[in-house]
């Protein structure tokens, strides 16, 4: 059997050397590359006492140095994964974007944009059908936070660059992933200032890279600290809620969910036999009451209506908002907006695949 290849970019320290060290101990040849030699040095000396180890010092957006790991990965015949895992923040402490050095953002989004598309194009001779691409995002690049403008800014172009590379290469596994808060130089350098030793090792982001190298997930992006949960030493059997939606009108009730919630595309598939998209709809639980408690919640959301089977519940930021935009998205409401005796302020549709769909928002967080 030949040995599985993995060429991870910043591999010398971090979530880098510990998904390293993850993947030797499961007998995968490595390469790996990093700035600081003799921090490179350190990692391959330990690495090699597990696996065989090719270390390259340089910089990924520097041409001459992808191509050296191009020609390592060329020399060993066929590359199984490519993470690209090395990044930089900019500029330390964070300033705002009015304040940003444009010089120095332009090194942002050449290492954490240019430089992964760059790899995967030095590299993709030798990827074979079913390789995995591996990104690494962050919230940041979903979310606005006061100085990450930069750091954001880049990697959500890099989100938007590994979307359309999974659109492009669909017999590759392309994945955009965030890996977490975690004890690394980066974080520090984020919070200077800071005792960051409560957040948890990089190790603990681990397992869920593992899940999507090893596992047949789609292509999409993932959060490696709640997707790898299933590997980690917590006796859960039950890792994911996934629930299915059959519709006849495939293309309407995608968009119901995607532009009337707001739901994350993760990834799908859309071939001969039939398509699916999966979206990310946060935290899931499963909610069981019994038959008293669910006419009683008919009798105040619905209005004296007979419980449906199954009904889907979405707790939200903004109702009126939200509701509006699941109304333009050909979802009806069955009555207005309601303060319910629990707590929310809630309103209940129905969707045009006769989905029950009640969108609840906190009291506290509505106006007076």
């Amino acid at each position: 059997m030949t040995q599985k290849l993995a060429l991870i970019t910043g591999g010398s320290r971090g979530l880098g050397y510990a998904l390293a060290t993850a993947l030797a101990e499961q007998g995968w040849s490595l390469i790996i590359n990093g700035r600081d030699q003799k921090q490179l040095a350190e990692a391959h000396q330990q690495l090699t006492a597990k696996t065989d180890v090719t270390a390259i010092a340089g910089d990924v957006t520097d041409a001459d140095h992808r191509n050296k790991l191009a020609a390592a990965v060329k020399a060993k015949g066929q590359l199984d994964v490519l993470v690209n895992n090395a990044s930089t923040l900019g500029q330390s402490p964070l300033p705002h974007l009015l304040d940003f050095p444009l010089d120095t953002l332009e090194t942002v989004f050449r290492t954490n944009v240019i430089a992964p598309l760059a790899m995967f194009q030095a590299v993709y001779p030798y990827l074979h059908d079913g390789a995995r691409i591996i990104n690494l995002t962050s919230d940041a690049g979903v979310e606005a936070y006061e100085g990450w403008g930069g750091y954001g800014a880049s990697k959500a172009a890099l989100e938007h660059l590994s979307a359309i590379l999974a659109e492009e290469h669909p017999t590759i596994k392309i994945y955009w992933v965030d890996p977490g808060d975690m004890q690394t130089q980066m974080h520090q350098d984020a919070f200077p200032n800071e005792d960051i030793s409560d957040r948890p090792l990089p190790d603990v982001s681990v397992p869920g890279f593992l899940e999507l190298i090893t596992g047949d997930h789609p292509s999409g992006r993932y959060a490696a600290q709640t997707f790898g949960h299933a590997n980690s030493n917590v006796d859960e059997p039950v890792t994911e809620l996934r629930v299915v939606i059959p519709a006849e009108d495939y293309d309407s009730v995608k968009q119901l969910y995607t532009d009337g919630l707001g739901l994350l595309d993760v990834g799908g598939w859309d071939d001969p036999n039939g398509r699916g998209r999966v979206l990310e709809a946060g935290k899931a639980v499963i909610e069981i009451i019994d038959m008293p408690q669910a006419k009683r919640l008919e009798d105040i959301e619905a209005v004296n209506g007979t419980p449906p089977a199954i009904r889907l519940a979405f707790r939200i930021e903004n109702l009126p908002e939200t509701a509006a935009q699941l109304s333009a998205q050909g979802a009806t409401a069955i009555r207005e907006a309601i303060n319910t005796p629990w707590g929310h302020y809630s309103q209940r549709f129905t969707a045009p695949q006769n989905q029950s769909i009640t969108l609840f928002q906190d009291q506290s967080k509505t106006e007076g």
